[in-house]
């Protein structure tokens, strides 16, 4: 029953039109930030160590307006789930960097596009699909039965889902020597032994090695994707440039590196957009404290 009102409530939405809910975000958001909920003392603590030169009243007022923004997100669901591929691309707009998967892809290179929590990164997914086959690797949620849900909105463009783990791995290896795309978003945190520490924002975070192992492995070209979600509920832009070289390094930690200040710059284009509500820093290194209160 909860999945069937979800579904409708989520079909209901992709009628609102994006300027509309966009604005409707913003006294919902405020309303969020608002309650007393868990997640505030983390936001808090990502706030202030990303941007330590910010006033508490300046990273108060971003913590609400990342509320606005994360509302924003709910409120586009419609868009993702239903909207059709005519509407959505008109949507997406500007894009800057796309042609270069073009190009690699015709030169029977494989292109691994990375993207993180910014914006809404299942618009950026599915236009992703509208332009070029890609595969997503992604972590599919315990009940089968959203999950048959989530696969079936994401992979209507003709984009193709494959979940963590060792067998999608075997199968991302081959999509990427045989010249085809994979996206992933690289922000997560791995577990231990996926990952190395390297800084972000200043603080030691486990970041996954795979991107760095699998653009020595297959020699694919490595792309960093960045949306934005564009002022008055115009609609969302793309952003896709070259990783930088050092994403290839023997060295684990120098490819973490490079992964995470791109990750930082990123974020700092427009902060409220990111996912702060999620733990990166949640496994430390041996013998340093939790970063987070309590």
């Amino acid at each position: 029953m909860k999945l069937l009102l979800a579904r409708s409530l989520i079909y209901l939405l992709s009628w609102v039109p994006l300027r509309l809910g966009h604005a409707l975000a913003v006294p919902l958001g405020w309303l969020l930030d608002g309650l007393p909920l868990r997640k505030h003392p983390v936001i808090d603590t990502h706030l202030a160590l990303a941007l330590p030169d910010l006033d508490h009243a300046a990273r108060r007022r971003l913590r609400r307006q990342h509320w606005v923004e994360m509302a924003r997100l709910a409120l586009e669901l419609g868009a993702v789930w239903h909207w059709n591929a005519e509407r959505l691309r008109a949507r997406v707009q500007p894009v800057e960097g796309w042609d270069q998967i073009t190009r690699a892809n015709a030169a029977g290179q494989g292109c691994l596009v990375i993207s993180a929590h910014m914006s809404n990164w299942e618009v950026m997914s599915l236009y992703g699909s509208l332009r070029q086959p890609i595969t997503y690797l992604y972590k599919a949620p315990r009940d089968p039965r959203l999950n048959a849900l989530l696969v079936r909105s994401r992979e209507r463009f003709g984009g193709r889902l494959v979940k963590s783990g060792s067998p999608a791995m075997r199968d991302i290896l081959k999509t990427l020597r045989a010249g085809g795309n994979v996206g992933l978003l690289a922000d997560q945190q791995p577990k231990q032994g996926d990952g190395v520490f390297a800084p972000l924002f200043g603080v030691e975070a486990l970041t996954m090695t795979l991107v760095n192992r699998l653009a020595r492995h297959t020699g694919c070209a490595v792309l960093l994707a960045s949306g934005r979600r564009e002022p008055g509920g115009r609609g969302w832009s793309i952003r896709v440039v070259p990783a930088d070289e050092r994403i290839r390094s023997p060295d684990p930690v120098e490819a973490a590196r490079c992964l995470n200040q791109w990750l930082e710059n990123s974020i700092l284009e427009a902060p409220a957009q990111y996912l702060w509500s999620y733990k990166r820093y949640s496994i430390r290194p041996p013998g340093q404290p939790s970063v987070y209160p309590g």
